[in-house]
């Protein structure tokens, strides 16, 4: 069924696709017509090519479909999520099939989402989401306003990345010696760090988003729980305050715990304790997986009608555990 719908979606079979979508998928707030042109075609255009063609399919599991296009860029991974009548009930399209692939969601009302969608689009090509509420802002290392997660960016030209940042909103907050603090349009701080590896490149974007930093009181505990549910086991940094794990094979981003002074943790979903942001993450075997986060002490959240499961982690980061494409 995957590779049906995958070939519906690329003659642009709006009927076909609309005739097997879940109910919950019937509410979603898109357009067909619209999704195909600015999400399914340049994602895979960019992946594969615009010469690609349908190369294989693959049952991943009862509720998972995936088929692979290949073209003169490369593959990419399309994965049907299947609801239990054999309806759409999500997509994922990826440049692999690596498991635990997650997404950001950076917390802001619905106003300011394109803004700031906009204002992270210069920085990097990143797995970023925006929405889902503000709450009370951060403050820049006041404890009662708390950042709990923030970014970490490496940028080609940190003169020029600071001068384009302030012209789209960002306020500078601190120097330091290896990287610059700022705030973004809505208040989220986030850091620059001059690129000295030559990971910042492309001429789409003026860096990478190289860090997820997430705030604690205690890093080595952060690090050993995400280590587990990443599947990350390196560690590219370790100290006494801050933690940087990776995978088998380094890529980016990376993910970072790191200790504050008076550490407060979310309260979600209270606003004035908001999370600031939280990770989406998509794994084959969601079951698995939550088995997973709880065995190394995470905690379930009550629902507040999402179609994931929401959970914390030991320092009270709120996280979603979906499957791939839910």
């Amino acid at each position: 069924m995957a590779r049906e719908i995958a070939e519906a979606l690329e003659r642009s079979d709006i009927s076909m696709v609309q005739s097997v979508l879940s109910v919950r998928a019937r509410d979603w707030d898109w357009v067909p017509e619209e999704w195909i042109a600015d999400v399914w075609r340049p994602r895979l255009d960019d992946l594969a090519g615009a010469d690609r063609t349908l190369v294989g399919q693959r049952h991943v599991n009862n509720v998972l479909g995936r088929v692979v296009f290949e073209g003169s860029r490369g593959q990419a991974f399309v994965t049907v999520l299947f609801d239990e009548a054999g309806k759409i009930d999500g997509f994922a399209i990826k440049p692999d099939e690596l498991d635990g692939t997650f997404g950001i969601v950076v917390g802001c009302d619905d106003e300011d989402a394109e803004r700031l969608r906009a204002f992270y689009d210069l920085l990097a090509r990143a797995p970023l989401g925006f929405g889902e509420g503000l709450g009370r802002r951060p403050s820049w290392q006041d404890p009662e306003a708390p950042q709990q997660i923030h970014l970490d960016f490496v940028v080609t030209d940190l003169e020029d990345t600071e001068a384009v940042v302030l012209g789209h909103g960002a306020v500078a907050l601190e120097d330091f010696d290896d990287h610059r603090v700022f705030t973004d349009p809505v208040g989220h701080p986030f850091c620059l760090y001059p690129d000295t590896d030559g990971r910042a490149v492309g001429p789409d974007r003026l860096g990478v988003l190289a860090r997820v930093v997430m705030d604690c009181d205690d890093p080595e505990l952060l690090a050993r729980f995400w280590s587990a549910v990443l599947d990350m086991p390196n560690r590219a940094e370790d100290t006494a305050h801050r933690i940087v794990i990776t995978g088998e094979t380094p890529s980016l981003p990376m993910l970072a715990a790191q200790s504050v002074e008076d550490y407060r943790p979310p309260q979600w979903p209270d606003p004035l304790h908001p999370a600031q942001m939280h990770l989406d993450i998509g794994f084959d075997d969601r079951t698995m997986k939550e088995r997973v986060a709880l065995s190394h002490g995470a905690s379930r959240l009550p629902a507040q009608g999402g179609s994931c499961p929401v959970y914390a982690d030991p320092a009270g980061h709120p996280f979603c555990l979906c499957y791939t494409g839910e």
